[in-house]
């Protein structure tokens, strides 16, 4: 985008984020009782980070529309400052542009993205019967397990068992 565009973040490269998204509450008002019936939330809302970008050249309204197209698409989002994570998310409103000088504009990009970050892909080899990779998340995210064979020999009847939580703490 720098190459491109000429686009480069401010407010010293850190996005402005939570420290966690939104609890999605699970609640119930009753007639005749007072406050609410709490069903105990578990679930988060999605995460909102925002970054602050300008264009250090001066761009066209056409170039303005292709950064929109490409920041429309659900994509991975990486931040400087946590280069082993990344967030999945896309900007769904427009940003508002504010002219610098006739050479080029600024402008607050919102992330709206999966509530958690995410981490690379972990790749282990089985030793014997038994594998457990080395988790290093905070909460639990849908997992896609791929098992590839490099041997010559005909693998039957795997199981996978998913150990209790506390297992990883």
């Amino acid at each position: 985008m720098f190459d491109r565009f000429g686009l480069r973040i401010t407010d010293n490269g850190f996005p402005k984020d939570v420290l966690m998204p939104d609890l999605r509450p699970r609640k119930i008002t009753l007639p005749l009782r007072h406050g609410s019936y709490d069903y105990g939330g578990k679930y988060y809302d999605e995460r909102t980070i925002a970054q602050t970008c300008v264009t250090t050249k001066t761009i066209s309204r056409k170039d303005i529309r292709e950064i929109a197209y490409i920041l429309s698409k659900k994509d991975k989002i990486r931040f400087w400052h946590d280069p082993d994570l990344y967030y999945i998310g896309r900007v769904y409103a427009a940003p508002t542009l504010e002219m610098l000088r006739n050479i080029g504009c600024r402008f607050t990009l919102n992330f709206i993205c999966d509530p958690f970050a995410y981490g690379e892909d972990i790749t282990g080899t089985f030793s014997g019967t038994r594998y457990v990779p080395d988790y290093q998340g905070t909460a639990p995210t849908p997992t896609i397990i791929t098992l590839t064979n490099t041997g010559d020999t005909m693998i039957h009847n795997i199981t996978l068992t998913q150990l209790a939580q506390e297992a990883f703490s």
